[in-house]
């Protein structure tokens, strides 16, 4: 029984762990040749929304919320999965085979 509780008291340690690497992840997709990069932590909130300023001509704002949406899906994206792989190498370490 105490073995159990151990488990736990790993279990729970490593989640929080893993919570605060989440938190300071930083994962970033461009789009339009790198003129619009979102910048999202480990829980896919979008963190930071940098626009080349020249997208701010007024020929090319018609193209810059699609390229805003864009950026912050695919950066999402990648902090999913990069999020993923972590939990999966994560719980295949904890796993005891012997």
């Amino acid at each position: 029984m105490k073995d159990v509780f151990g488990q736990l008291k790993e279990a729970q340690k490593t989640a929080k762990e893993m919570q605060k690497k989440l938190a300071g992840m930083r994962i970033t997709a461009e789009t339009g040749g790198g003129t619009v990069k979102a910048i999202v932590d480990g829980e896919a909130l979008l963190v930071d929304l940098i626009i080349d300023p020249e997208l701010l001509e007024p020929e090319e704002l018609k193209v810059l919320p699609k390229l805003i949406k864009k950026a912050i899906t695919e950066a999402q994206k990648k902090a999913k999965d990069e999020v993923a792989a972590q939990i999966k190498t994560m719980a295949l370490g904890g796993m005891n085979f012997s």
